[in-house]
């Protein structure tokens, strides 16, 4: 994928150029982003299956331009998950972040916009995610499925908590079901990035206004929070 790397658009861009990716290359490698590639859709987009010339399958997430504040949580995503490695944090395999120039026909007349397309590559885990299973009654997780898959959400968390960068924990802020993608052995990887943020080991208070992702949370977090961050699991509590 190296010969199709692109410029990025980001003011100030620290991302790694060798993870940047063409628009043209994904709409490529997506059959121009076919709804028979879709595996899935939300508020912050579609993703689709891509498949690259030497047959491996990623999933491309074109994040909807009309989310409020999808600039910055895709900055913010890519930016994290580029500087993490671990078995149970999903696999970012490249980004891109380009400038279209499209020209359209309004009220009969035709003009000229541009558009800000922002994408994701990531690794393709064709479990889907956790939610799916959960909810299936005839085909659902027995109780040692269920055991590793906590285990392994535990252990991801763990990463980012305590061994991705000491004093310097990434607080995810939006960990439910559907952001714990599954592979073919069921191992769990922690997905979407967008709302997550750094904080400082002193750091005993936060503060937020943003009502981003997941409506619940729990009353300590909506008060204060002076432990080591066990707001963190709320959203698995629901």
């Amino acid at each position: 994928m190296d010969d199709e790397s692109s410029r990025c658009d980001i003011p100030g861009c620290t991302f790694r150029d060798e993870c940047k990716l063409s628009y043209q290359y994904l709409e490529k490698i997506t059959n121009n982003f076919s709804t028979e590639r879709e595996l899935g859709a939300g508020g912050f987009g579609v993703v689709y299956k891509g498949l690259l010339p030497n047959g491996e399958l990623i999933a491309v997430k074109k994040i909807n331009p009309l989310t409020p504040g999808s600039g910055k949580q895709f900055e913010n995503e890519v930016h994290h998950l580029l500087s993490l490695n671990h078995p149970n944090i999903v696999r970012c395999v490249g980004y891109c972040y380009e400038t279209q120039h499209l020209r359209l026909k309004y009220e009969g007349k035709y003009i000229f916009i541009e558009a800000s397309e922002r994408l994701l590559c990531l690794e393709y885990m064709p479990k889907g995610s956790l939610d799916y299973h959960l909810a299936d009654e005839s085909h659902g997780l027995d109780w040692h499925k269920r055991y590793n898959i906590i285990s392994g959400i535990c252990y991801g968390l763990h990463y980012l908590h305590e061994e991705w960068q000491v004093n310097t924990p990434i607080v995810h802020l939006d960990l439910k079901p559907a952001n714990i993608l599954l592979g073919d052995d069921m191992l769990p990887k922690i997905a979407d990035f967008g709302l997550s943020r750094l904080f400082s080991a002193q750091q005993t208070r936060v503060h937020t206004e943003n009502s981003d992702g997941t409506r619940y949370v729990k009353c300590l977090y909506c008060i204060f929070v002076t432990s080591d961050m066990p707001f963190l699991y709320s959203s698995l509590d629901a």
